[in-house]
């Protein structure tokens, strides 16, 4: 792709150098920081400094969007949240939970026996406070 800025300075006048072509004829148009359009021919500019062509720019775009999500979503994960408990049966008028319930995947496991920090299947970061000590909300 061929290069359609430069940059200018005479000593006198800096600026961007835009060079356009009407059929044989080039122009070139000095855009000053006093000008309208100035911003715009140093963002062109820098875009053609980068070397990539639009089609890349475009995959970039695309993989910065998706590790965004990705970060957003390990965000999400990493932030404690509390696990449901399930119960199944009494013991002397008392509800008796045998299972917590990951908030994030929904995955089941023994409160007697799976003791985690982070879930095992999906990695949610998980909440105990008062919960070990068998200070149970329901």
């Amino acid at each position: 792709m061929e290069r359609l800025t430069e940059w200018y300075d005479d000593g006198i006048s800096k600026g961007v150098l835009v060079k356009e072509e009407y059929g044989e004829q080039t122009l070139k148009t000095l855009f000053e920081e006093s000008d309208e359009g100035y911003r715009g021919m140093c963002t062109l500019k820098a875009y053609e400094d980068t070397g990539l062509t639009p089609e890349q720019i475009r995959e970039i775009d695309r993989l910065y969007t998706e590790k965004c999500r990705e970060v957003a979503g390990l965000r999400q994960r990493d932030t404690a949240k509390e696990p449901q408990y399930k119960g199944d049966g009494y013991h002397d008028g008392d509800l008796i939970c045998d299972t917590w319930i990951c908030p994030n995947c929904g995955e089941r496991y023994e409160v007697e026996y799976d003791d985690y920090d982070f879930c095992p299947k999906c990695g949610q970061r998980l909440k105990w406070e008062g919960m070990r000590d068998g200070q149970i909300d329901y």
